[in-house]
């Protein structure tokens, strides 16, 4: 359900001309917001081959390609991306197949031919459009040519990227897409060009934004570096920042912390306690291009070295890009544990810091100017009344003005179900709770009573941004990259 991305585009449209040209400077002010274009919107150019497109805009006057990546998905949502030999072993323990694309497409049809009927009567009930319909049929009998772009492929680059508006004269290429951006805060717009070149496109762009290392499984981005454990791509142990100029702001991270606490009824509510340490993970493939970090993950829960039965497998897409990350996990709950766990049972989940962030302030959306937080390893009176109900972001502002936003995405239904996190938050050097690498406990995260969430298949996310020169009160900028998308037209104009 890729509504849970943080850089997914609300309110695309496609039209099928946009109007007559008429010269327009760029007047889009917004910087932070990478851009996520659905090739469904971009269909003059299905069919080409991504290899030969190109993205131009006009910057300085200088029509030029910018950097971007085409990132092919298949029908089912996954994306193409470079993928490991999935060992027996992990299928096993987590029901994991590595099935060939031309087996997926042949569930899909019969999966849709089995349901076609009720389909039908959906549409004659208004409980379905015709085109929702329609558009059910395409991805069951499409027929996935890697290479090619198409209607489920992603175009991505950084929306400072763009420019001014183009005459067609100067495209350059007889067959492409104008994309226009505009801001719904202020109107402010921009655009870019998606042009197909028949044969010899012109050299891309060598700015490369992002970087993925896999044998230390590191993510080196124009504005920071996240270092994950090496055999547990899920637990983050550095986190640091990069000022504009280039200069390195020292690790912030302790590390990743992961709690939970069960306590079950048929063992007389006996507490047993996990942590980072019992998760298993496996890095399904990954892709690094000039603008995002695609890395697919699969975690599961381990005592002893046996699979907890009763813990939820996830499969989690992480996305990178220079300013942060936005993750995207779909859980399968296999038993509604309200019925076999007692009260007690939590799960917690937060960053836990660094003394070198000292100083640091936190709000949330309740918890601003005095009922905020200070990080000094001390909780104050204030911090200990804290708002914890439905504070579904945090922003984090260092000392040195650079700020660390987090939020949670959740699933329509968890919510409605009342399944979602609480704030949780302790300052306090004198707590230690290991495995840690540094004594004391500073954490900022979420934790949620184990019991309310329930059995099924969700997708929950979570995103994280950083920037510069940003003080209390500009956090709604970056709030704005989900609340309020960039809007984006694309067609070809007259």
């Amino acid at each position: 359900m890729r509504q849970f991305l943080a850089a997914a585009l609300a309110a695309i449209s496609l039209l099928p001309a946009l109007p007559a040209f008429a010269q327009q400077a760029k007047t889009l002010r917004r910087e932070l917001d990478p851009a996520v274009v659905s090739g469904d919107v971009l269909k003059p150019l299905w069919g080409a081959k991504a290899d030969n497109l190109r993205l131009f805009a006009k910057r300085k006057g200088q029509f030029e390609v910018i950097p971007f990546q085409i990132d092919e998905k298949d029908p089912d949502g996954e994306f193409l991306i470079n993928t490991n030999t999935i060992p027996e072993e992990v299928q096993k323990e987590v029901d994991l197949d590595d099935v060939p694309e031309a087996d997926k497409r042949k569930k899909r049809i019969k999966k849709f031919e089995k349901n076609l009927e009720d389909y039908r009567e959906d549409v004659k009930d208004g409980k379905l459009t015709q085109q929702a319909l329609d558009d059910l049929r395409r991805n069951a009998y499409w027929d996935e040519k890697p290479g090619e772009f198409d209607y489920n492929d992603e175009l991505v680059f950084m929306v400072r990227d763009s420019g001014a508006r183009v005459a067609r004269a100067e495209w350059g290429a007889s067959q492409g897409v104008e994309i226009e951006i505009s801001d719904p805060v202020d109107g402010g717009k921009s655009w870019a060009y998606l042009l197909s070149f028949p044969s010899n496109p012109p050299p891309l762009n060598p700015l490369d934004y992002i970087a993925y290392y896999p044998k230390t499984d590191t993510v080196d981005g124009r504005m920071g570096e996240v270092d994950f454990m090496d055999d547990k791509p899920m637990i983050a142990e550095s986190i640091v920042g990069k000022m504009p100029d280039g200069t390195r702001i020292p690790n912030v991270l302790d590390r990743f912390k992961l709690r939970i606490r069960i306590l079950l009824t048929p063992l007389f509510c006996i507490p047993m306690n996990f942590d980072e340490n019992n998760s298993k993970a496996f890095t399904i493939g990954y892709k690094d291009g000039p603008v995002r970090v695609i890395r697919r993950n699969v975690f599961w829960a381990v005592l002893k070295g046996i699979k907890v039965p009763f813990f939820p497998n996830i499969v989690m897409y992480f996305q990178f890009y220079e300013n942060g990350l936005a993750t995207e996990a779909k859980f399968r709950n296999p038993i509604n544990l309200k019925w076999f766990v007692c009260g007690g049972s939590r799960f917690t989940a937060g960053l836990d810091l660094r003394k070198s962030a000292y100083g640091s302030q936190v709000f949330t959306r309740d918890n601003r100017g005095d009922s905020g937080m200070i990080l000094d390893g001390r909780m104050s009176e204030a911090e200990k009344r804290l708002s914890v109900a439905n504070q579904f972001w945090i922003a984090g502002f260092l000392p040195n003005n650079a700020a660390l936003m987090s939020r949670m995405r959740y699933d329509p239904e968890l919510i409605r179900r009342g399944a979602i996190l609480d704030l949780y938050y302790l300052d306090d050097e004198a707590s230690n709770d290991g495995p840690e690498n540094e004594p004391g406990q500073h954490i900022i995260g979420y934790t949620m009573d184990i019991r309310k969430f329930p059995a099924g298949t969700y997708h929950m996310g979570f995103q994280v941004y950083q920037a510069f020169d940003f003080k209390p009160g500009q956090e709604q900028e970056l709030l704005n990259i989900d609340d309020k998308p960039l809007e984006v037209k694309a067609g070809s104009p007259e």
